[in-house]
Parts: structure tokens; sequence; C-alpha cells
């Protein structure tokens, strides 16, 4: 039981500093792309606002995460409080069904550019497309499986006064530091929170595993009608694709925290605590980074963005020809 002999109650202040600043940072990026998409999409056309609802649910779940929640984590017991604005309003479990929420949904649209962009492609070689009707059973679906992954974590929740009888149990030495908390949240491995982790791993591989075999696809379909289509055209779609390609690249930096966070709950240790607020931190700059990616990897972006350095050159030039 030595583990669970130094676990802090205290709230950490630098983890509260990083979520300020991380929170930031973020957002200030996420308008700027939301932004170029409104204001500066240029050859992206109609797609922009796919990539606008992608980066709405960016701005919502990093703005919940450090402003709103501040979840703080007692691993390696499966359990945690909230430090943020609502948590004197919600309780940590509310917040952190809310947070699930926002995650899946956040993968789950960036599915959809995905698919939306499969259609856009499919249909210049003239093959077969996913039908309206099928497009929108499919988003239908995936509002009911994130929906019904809520429920599941909502309906693990158990009472305060249940909570304390298993920890009284399990962990009575410290028992009473629990009691001093405001408010907490202890997760027993019931058959409600089986299901959300079922639900879980099978949301992530289907989401990968489509992706995957659309990005194969499209780029497959590309290089066949290269030779039929205009040189701009095919840089639009490939450049669209190659943005899309990289920010789902960047969603280990989200999905793999999180993991680490459950095993330092299945394998304890001395350490598991600091682990667990280190994956906090790195999840909370995958919004930042994902904006920086977004802005690299579409040409339009990155000459809106550095315009003024290039006119700063060109000022340069002329100040020393005179």
């Amino acid at each position: 039981m030595s583990e669970y002999s130094n676990i802090e109650f205290e709230v950490p202040q630098f983890l509260i500093h990083h979520y300020y600043i991380s929170g930031a940072i973020a957002v200030v990026f996420n308008c700027l792309v939301i932004y170029f998409l409104i204001f500066h999409s240029g050859r992206i056309g109609s797609f922009k606002f796919y990539l606008l609802g992608f980066q709405i649910s960016c701005v919502l779940l990093v703005f919940h995460a450090t402003v709103l929640m501040e979840p703080l984590s007692l691993s390696p017991i499966c359990a945690g409080y909230s430090n943020g604005l609502l948590s004197n309003t919600l309780s940590t479990h509310a917040l952190l069904t809310i947070f699930a929420l926002l995650v899946s949904s956040q993968l789950d649209i960036l599915s959809i550019c995905f698919l939306q962009k499969h259609r856009v492609i499919m249909r210049l070689k003239s093959l077969p497309v996913i039908s309206t009707g099928m497009y929108t059973s499919i988003i239908v679906f995936s509002i009911v499986f994130h929906l019904s992954m809520a429920f599941t974590l909502n309906m693990s929740n158990a009472s305060r006064e249940k909570q304390m009888e298993i920890l009284d149990i399990l962990f009575p030495a410290l028992s009473f530091k629990f009691r001093s908390l405001p408010e907490f949240q202890y997760y027993a491995f019931n058959s409600w929170m089986i299901a959300f982790v079922t639900q879980t791993m099978f949301g992530t591989m289907k989401s990968f595993v489509l992706v995957v075999i659309m990005v194969i696809q499209m780029y497959r379909t590309l290089k066949e009608v290269q030779c039929k289509l205009s040189s701009t055209t095919i840089a639009k779609h490939k450049s669209a694709l190659r943005s899309l390609v990289a920010q789902f690249c960047t969603t280990p930096i989200a999905m793999l925290p999180a993991g680490i966070t459950t095993l330092t709950v299945l394998f304890p240790s001395q350490y598991s605590q600091k682990v667990s607020w280190y994956c906090m931190m790195v999840m909370t700059a995958h919004s930042t980074i994902n904006s920086i990616v977004i802005i690299l990897t579409y040409p339009e972006f990155r000459k809106r963005l550095f315009f003024w350095e290039k006119n700063l050159k060109r000022a340069s030039v002329v100040t020393i020809g005179r």
C-alpha cells in the first residue's frame, strides 16, 4: 500500500497555472484558425464548414478542460476532483461526463471531415459514393453512440455515501482525507464502467480503421485521376487531404494520455499521481498543436500568417535599393 501513501490531496498550483496558460494559448490559436476559415479559406470551398465544426469542438473541449473543469487526479486510486469555474456548480462526475462527450464528439467530427472529403474525391473518378441517406444515417449513429457513452458513464456513478463506504474498506488510511474534500468522484469498476470502457475502445478503433481505409482510397484515386484534372484541382484536394491526415496524426496527443492515466490505476506506483498530472498537461496541448498543424498545412493560411514578414522583407529591399 506504499504507492497510495504519498497521494497529494492539495491543489497542485503548477497544474492550475498550466491549465490557464495552455487554455489561453489554445483558444487564441483556435480562434485564429476559425478566423482564417471564415474570411480567408481560399480554395478550401464549402469544406471549410466541416473544418469549422471541428475547430469549434476543439475550442469547447479545451475551454471546458482548462477553465470550467480543471481535473485533478488522485491516482493510483480511480478518483479525482475538479477545481474549475463550474466545480462549485456541477459535480466532478457531471463535468467528466461532459468532457468524455466532447472528446468523443471531436474525434467523430474529424472522421466526418474525412468522410465528406472521401465523397468528393470518389466523384472525381465517377465511383459509387455514399448516398445522402447513408451519410445522414452515419451522423445519426454517431450522435446516438456518443449519447450512449455519456449515459453509461453517468450510470457508473454512485452516491457519495456509497463511495465513502467503499473507500473506508479499501483505503481506510485515506478515507479521512477524502472526507475533507468538498467534492470528489471515485469510480468502482462496475458493469456500467465496463460498458463505458468497451464503448470507448470500440469508438476509437472504429474511427481509426475507417480513416485509414478512406485515406488509402483517396490517395489511390487522386493518383489515378491526376492526369485528367487540372493541377490546381489536384493540388486543392491533396492539400486538404494532407492537412486532415496531419490533424488525425495529432489525435494520439489527446488519446494516449488518457490511456496512460488508466494504466497508472491498473498498475499503481508512487509516481502514478505525478504521471497522471503530466498526462493532463500533454492532453491540453493537443488543441494548440492541431491548430498549428492546420495553419502550416494549408497554403492559404500560411500566406495570410506570414504576409507581414514578407512585406517587411520587401520594404527592406526597397530601402537598400534607394
